[in-house]
């Protein structure tokens, strides 16, 4: 309950300066792109530097996860719940999604050349897990959220590996910290698989049984 109190406090305030549902989901694509870039940048610069931008895309990832349920909060608390407001709160989260995977799978690529495919496969799959979400929803079914890796959990899971990482880079354990971040990518892309099966076989079942 607590937790929830920090969040609407913080939300009250947020609308007290100014800013909107929409809004907030847009700077959320920004943590996003700074996260993806971090990733990107951290295993080519000395290992200081680069812990340094690990710990900072954790940072803006948890940021990221803030920002979507400050939105949220905002718009039903706030009554700033507006004509297009699905759009910016669901459209956002699929590129900021894409920005980090990339980023992840671009950044090591000059530990492993494959590193890049590992990227874009989890940054379709991710969007693969909100589509069939979206799917059920336009069957007329409930809001199907079933499976281990839905946005928070990959955005949770993306961001202790990125710290681990920073610890590991410190350490000057660079090959390991690839290694580490290439599992952190493979993990998003089996749990986003087993997700969408998942999520397809409820929303099967549910309309069979009609």
């Amino acid at each position: 309950m607590q937790r929830r109190d920090w969040r609407l406090a913080l939300a009250a305030r947020l609308r007290a300066h100014g800013a909107t549902p929409n809004g907030i989901s847009l700077f959320a694509i920004g943590l996003s792109a700074l996260a993806g870039l971090s990733f990107f940048f951290a295993l080519r610069d000395p290992p200081h530097y680069g812990a340094v931008l690990l710990l900072f895309a954790a940072l803006c990832l948890v940021g990221r996860l803030l920002c979507n349920r400050l939105d949220g909060l905002l718009a039903r608390r706030g009554g700033m719940v507006g004509k297009a407001g699905e759009v910016y709160s669901d459209a956002p989260d699929r590129l900021a999604d894409a920005l980090v995977f990339l980023g992840v799978g671009y950044g090591l690529t000059p530990w492993l050349a494959w590193a890049s495919d590992l990227g874009w496969a989890a940054s379709l799959l991710a969007v693969g897990t909100a589509y069939v979400r979206v799917l059920g929803m336009a069957c007329g079914l409930r809001e199907h959220e079933e499976g281990p890796m839905p946005r928070r959990t990959r955005m949770i899971a993306t961001a202790v590996a990125a710290v681990l990482a920073a610890i590991g880079l410190a350490l000057g354990h660079a090959v390991v910290v690839a290694w580490m971040l290439l599992a952190a990518l493979t993990a998003v892309i089996v749990g986003a698989v087993w997700t969408i099966a998942q999520r397809l076989r409820a929303i099967v079942r549910e309309l069979e049984a009609r």
